[in-house]
């Protein structure tokens, strides 16, 4: 099929391409990735949801390779974008809500699915193999949530606290962040999608929760504006006391998973 237009997007580089690409039939996104397992892990994820109950609007799998993959394009303008261009607290305060409120719906919908061969004892173990040989590395990324603590320690701490919690293992989208959640139409409420299910697979949905509150922090100060206000509104529509044990584990483990 004839590309008559194309529009570069989130990245570009030597390895790595994302572009919306315009052909004589629809629009449509390729994206090139310069490590094939990847692209594997991606497309293994979307061919899951195709033969699954589909999680709400999610790209369809059109083709792909060694290191690319096209899928449908998705309309709509991203949470980021709209973060970023409201005007006052009070529209930010209703992105924060939908922000919200899709994961929730996701996470109910997914419940139903059937667990697949990738589980959440394979992601703690990938987490400890990294852990073990990076033991005494401190975290220095200021968006970390175990800033300016070593990373042994901090996993000794997840793997006691872990025996306390309760997991609510859904397959999630696993990279729960502003520009990844999509609305549009003639009601900005109307989910346009949700897109970027390279790191997608069987977690405790409450890790989504944590990439979320770090989304918000992220984008809020790109915003020049203060965080806390909107984490809480993020929280209260996912029904999750920020104080709680299990959301301090959840923050934790998600910040020792950024390693791998």
């Amino acid at each position: 099929m004839e590309i008559t237009s194309s529009v570069p997007l989130t990245f570009q580089g030597d390895a790595s391409r994302c572009e919306k690409c315009t052909l004589s039939n629809g629009d449509v996104v390729f994206r090139k990735v310069g490590s094939t397992s990847a692209i594997q892990r991606e497309v293994g994820q979307l061919q899951h949801l195709r033969n699954s109950s589909r999680i709400l609007a999610t790209p369809q799998l059109l083709g792909f390779g060694d290191d690319w993959l096209v899928t449908s394009w998705l309309y709509g303008s991203n949470l980021a974008q709209q973060f970023s261009s409201a005007e006052n607290d009070v529209d930010r305060s209703a992105i924060c809500e939908r922000f919200a409120s899709v994961l929730c719906a996701s996470s109910a919908i997914s419940s139903n699915l059937s667990e697949a061969e990738d589980t959440f004892e394979d992601a703690f173990e990938a987490i400890d193999r990294v852990v073990q040989s990076n033991s005494r590395r401190v975290i220095t990324d200021p968006d970390a949530y175990i800033n300016g603590r070593v990373v042994g320690d901090v996993w000794r701490e997840v793997v006691a606290d872990g025996a306390e919690v309760v997991p609510e293992i859904r397959f999630m989208q696993g990279d729960w962040c502003l520009p990844n959640v999509l609305t549009g139409g003639p009601d900005a409420s109307q989910l346009g999608g949700i897109v970027d299910w390279s790191e997608a697979g069987w977690m405790d949905w409450r890790f989504c929760i944590a990439d979320g509150l770090w989304s918000i922090g992220y984008n809020s100060r790109l915003a020049g504006t203060a965080t806390t206000a909107f984490q809480r509104v993020f929280l209260d529509v996912c029904d999750v006391d920020p104080a709680s044990d299990v959301l301090v584990w959840c923050r934790k483990l998600r910040a020792l998973q950024a390693l791998i």
